[in-house]
């Protein structure tokens, strides 16, 4: 027979149903839907051992093949469904004509991969652990059974046949090879046995003693082909071109070797994002796998060693290997993306090219060259000022901000947040007219925690550019913000206190990025920018004051003071937040914000500041009140449901949806209702309130939902009004 169900990997004939017996059985595989559970026990034989599941290129199952150990041995037993009439039976016989390889979903799955054979499914499944980068198929029926499969899923592939070190081993192989030969195969290769191992060693034992993908992969991929097996339309091409054609085998083969021999490190992420760690004269340096950076070390590392810097299509097969050496083999560390934790301490890469990190305790903080820190970069990332241990206070810093009221204060708070990464950082507002240095004042922050080639940017024009900006960099710093949508407000606020974000990696395929983020953030413009709600609860507003033409200072001279100054304010940082750390495990809130492990943070820090712990809420908690304030002004629902209590029902006000709509309504002028801004009906009403519940309760209105029968709201003020005498 020519055709069988399973041959057709790209198209081809249906499978003809055959009769096999003279008790009328015919192949009822592919199994359908409805077809009986297949036996979970030998009649004879017990239960197995072992079990193996046969499918066609789509994942329907044609079969099993069973492994029994017993006295006798271990024995070998296939399963196939049959049907006689219209009843299904799974019989303890092996298919009618060619049989089935055993992974023919995978190669349908992944047709540019190279195939793999083993004898025996269980080396098959071993391989296939250990190469990711390959298929791995076998042949149901032993070292003897090779000739029986149905080899044309192979043709066009390139095939390396994973050898046993015994002789039926050797017989299968051979047989392998001139099936796969004549199934029209593009090349066709023996990977022999090394030396010194026992007799009968194969695939699973190579998984035993410990092979890693690498090792397994260079196994391979060292194989010397066979013969000229391309289809006889292509027998003609020249020798040049047969070496052409191996030459990327070899490639892959010295790019692991040479990584071996660098003793580059894998791991990987929680995200399973794989890393290189490599070694730079005396110092380690982490790479992002599919990073330009990884790709340029490892093209100079080839050239150094006098080998040819390799092609794309090698590179990306050796990436392959590598990536799954690190998510398979490698262990797991949280990447530290300027500013990171590990074992109790805080970490802040200085971003030099010494690749030194200040390790920072409770007892104090030290710089740290030789390091096995996890941290990574990006291109545009800028080394930090180096910190020089000084006896000034915080008061050196006070010269460069031209803050109002108390914004001196909460701009150092949002920098020590910043630079510990204990957990959320506020986002930093930062107001003011033309002219009072609000783009200056963000460069000179940034410059303090996470310098970067483009310290400020425009906002984005949508959400999945700001996860860009935002997954390259510790600060995000935005530039000239005029206004805030609903959509940039909410990612805005997830960044800032942690969030995962999906979207989809190409518009071509349905794979899914996901990514978790938590950033420091910097805005700056003229406009408030906390109109809305969620937005002002994790924000701190500092306002400029203008600056005189006559005090002014040319921007040159301005960074030369701030260069000389910027080395010892941010070791004034340090020393702040190493004896904050100590501190920190005693301090303890009487009110929990929002942002309760901000205020923790630097009412443990004041000490080391001269600041009252006090003096310290009481401006944080001020501002808020005013960011609130604000909230609520630039909010139309929120402003009419503050009207409606303070003059309307001081006791409070309970309806439904649809009446407060109507209420609302009337409270506000027409251009209002017209505009973006105001809910379309009862139910955006209702979901408008669930975001303004917090911000209306902090200023002592509270909003509560309940049903009974229809829906009710219950709008009142936190304190009830004084009885009337």
């Amino acid at each position: 027979m020519n055709d069988g169900p399973f041959a057709p990997i790209g198209g081809g004939r249906k499978p003809r149903l055959r009769v096999v017996s003279k008790d009328g059985w015919v192949p009822a595989w592919p199994l359908r839907n409805g077809a009986p559970a297949a036996p979970s026990v030998h009649p004879e034989l017990g239960a197995p051992s072992q079990l193996w599941r046969y499918v066609d290129r789509d994942g329907r199952v044609l079969g099993y093949v069973l492994r029994f150990d017993g006295a006798d041995g271990k024995q070998f037993r296939p399963l196939t469904p049959w049907r006689k009439g219209e009843a299904v039976v799974w019989r303890w016989v092996s298919w009618d004509g060619q049989r089935p390889l055993y992974g023919l979903d995978r190669l349908a799955r992944q047709p540019n991969l190279p195939v793999v054979v083993c004898e025996g499914e269980k080396s098959a499944d071993a391989a296939e652990r250990m190469l990711p980068g390959a298929v791995v198929v076998t042949s149901p029926g032993g070292a003897r059974a090779a000739s029986k499969a149905d080899w044309k899923p192979i043709a066009g592939r390139r095939v390396t046949v994973w050898r046993d070190a015994d002789e039926p081993g050797a017989k299968y192989a051979a047989d392998v090879v001139a099936a796969c030969t004549a199934a029209g195969a593009a090349s066709v290769a023996i990977a022999e046995p090394p030396e010194g191992v026992a007799a009968g060693w194969d695939a699973a034992d190579a998984e035993a003693e410990g092979w890693t993908p690498a090792r397994a992969a260079a196994f391979v991929d060292v194989a010397k082909p066979i013969g000229a097996t391309q289809p006889t339309a292509q027998q003609e091409a020249d020798d040049a071109a047969s070496e052409s054609a191996k030459a990327p085998r070899r490639g892959v083969a010295a790019m692991i070797a040479l990584v071996t021999r660098k003793n580059v490190k894998f791991w990987h992420s929680p995200a399973k994002d794989a890393f290189a760690t490599v070694r730079v004269g005396d110092h380690n340096e982490n790479y992002r796998l599919e990073s330009r950076e990884f790709a340029r070390w490892l093209a100079t590392a080839a050239y150094v060693n006098g080998l040819t810097p390799p092609s794309r299509a090698t590179l990306d097969d050796a990436l392959r290997i590598f990536a799954a050496q690190a998510i398979s083999d490698g262990p797991e560390k949280e990447p530290i993306k300027r500013v990171g934790a590990r074992d109790g301490k805080r970490y802040i890469d200085l971003g030099d090219d010494d690749w030194a990190v200040v390790e920072l305790d409770d007892v104090g903080w030290r710089r740290r060259a030789d390091h096995d820190i996890p941290i990574v970069r990006s291109a545009a990332m800028r080394p930090l000022p180096e910190p020089e241990v000084n006896d000034s206070g915080i008061g050196l810093f006070r010269p460069f901000v031209n803050a109002l009221d108390d914004g001196f204060m909460l701009i150092v708070a949002w920098l020590l947040a910043a630079l510990c990464a204990l957990g959320p950082c506020p986002i930093l507002i930062i107001n003011g007219e033309q002219g009072s240095a609000k783009s200056t004042l963000c460069r000179l922050l940034r410059w303090l925690v996470d310098p970067n080639i483009a310290p400020l940017r425009a906002m984005p024009k949508d959400e999945t550019n700001l996860l860009v900006a935002a997954m390259h960099s510790h600060v995000l710093a935005l530039d000239n913000v005029s206004q805030i949508s609903g959509e940039m407000s909410d990612a805005l606020c997830r960044i800032a206190t942690g969030g995962g974000f999906s979207v989809r990696t190409l518009f071509t395929t349905s794979d899914e990025f996901v990514a978790y983020l938590r950033n420091a953030i910097i805005l700056n413009g003229i406009p408030s920018l906390t109109g809305r709600p969620d937005l002002a609860s994790r924000a701190v507003v500092v306002r400029l004051k203008s600056i005189p033409e006559e005090t002014r200072k040319s921007e040159v001279e301005f960074n030369a003071e701030w260069s000389a100054a910027a080395p010892k304010v941010l070791a004034i940082l340090l020393d702040v937040l190493s004896s904050a750390m100590r501190k920190l495990p005693d301090v303890r809130l009487t009110r929990v914000s929002r942002m309760a492990d901000f205020e923790r943070l630097i009412v443990a820090a004041c000490p080391a500041l001269g600041w009252e712990p006090e003096e310290f809420l009481r401006a944080y908690r001020d501002n808020q009140n005013d960011v609130d304030a604000t909230a609520i002004e630039g909010d139309s629902i929120a402003g009419a449901i503050v009207e409606m209590i303070e003059r309307d029902c001081p006791s409070g006000w309970e309806g439904n949806a649809t009446r407060l709509y109507d209420l609302l309504s009337d409270k506000v002028s027409e251009n209002t209702r017209r505009s973006r801004a105001w809910p379309m009906n009862a139910i955006s009403l209702g979901s408008r309130l669930e975001r303004l519940k917090p911000v209306l309760r902090r200023n002592g209105i509270i909003v509560e939902k309940r049903h009974s029968g229809d829906r009710f709201i219950t709008i009142r003020p936190a304190t009830p009004p004084a009885a009337e005498n």
